[in-house]
């Protein structure tokens, strides 16, 4: 295949810029590593739970399923939180942010449906533990996807070229903006606050500035001495 005359290789539509759209924005930030290690924290200790308080949750499930599946119910729960705690794991080894919405959405499914299950059999207080655990995970997904627009933004920065814009506004979304925008609030109240720079000294007034002692100077030496009288 030949070039045309006013053609240049590599001048084609299949050849993407460097850091473009090719290679796509990347979406991982390392403060992702901390949603990473909760996620494990919890995945492991609610497995190990199970395993060691195994008759404990029997019979909590007895409670809300009656006592013919609860032994069945407990452990398709188990098996559902290890492929999440399996997913939370992949995404900090691949470091794909993206894998942490299946543990975020399934753990918050789950406490969901117990809250539901909590007003039917009226558990306040498993209602009220469930609401906690739903509210911390919502604002731990929210979190991830604010950290996520962050990370594409610096992205966006980097492969942008001089004097060229992002398409849109900083080019993210609505979602995204508002969750930049609230972790940015967010750092901004839990951050030290700047001290106030006092105001500069003042000179007193009963005393000359610098500026106008040298003005004093010549007059008194303009002054003819003294004649002196017999």
């Amino acid at each position: 295949m030949t070039v045309g005359a006013g053609a240049q290789p590599g001048a084609g539509p299949a050849a993407a810029p460097a850091g473009g759209l090719g290679r796509g924005a990347r979406t991982w930030h390392r403060f992702h590593y901390a949603v990473g290690v909760f996620l494990l924290a919890y995945g492991v200790a609610v497995l190990a739970s199970g395993v060691l308080l195994w008759g404990d949750r029997v019979d909590e499930a007895e409670g809300y399923f009656g006592s013919g599946p609860a032994s069945g119910v407990v452990v398709a729960v188990k098996a559902v939180e290890a492929l999440l705690l399996l997913c939370a794991a992949a995404g900090v080894a691949l470091r794909r942010d993206m894998l942490f919405v299946p543990p975020l959405a399934g753990w918050m499914a789950g406490f969901a449906m117990f809250a539901v299950l909590d007003v039917f059999t009226g558990r306040w207080g498993g209602l009220i533990q469930h609401l906690l655990y739903l509210a911390a995970f919502v604002v731990l997904l929210f979190l991830s996807y604010g950290l996520s627009a962050k990370a594409q933004l610096a992205g966006m920065r980097t492969a942008a070229e001089p004097g060229s814009s992002p398409v849109g506004p900083r080019g993210l979304t609505r979602t995204q903006e508002f969750a930049l925008q609230a972790i940015d609030r967010a750092v901004a109240l839990t951050g030290p606050r700047p001290r106030p720079v006092p105001p500069p000294a003042q000179p007193s007034p009963s005393q000359p500035s610098p500026q106008q002692a040298p003005q004093q100077a010549p007059s008194q030496q303009a002054r003819p001495p003294a004649e002196q009288h017999d």
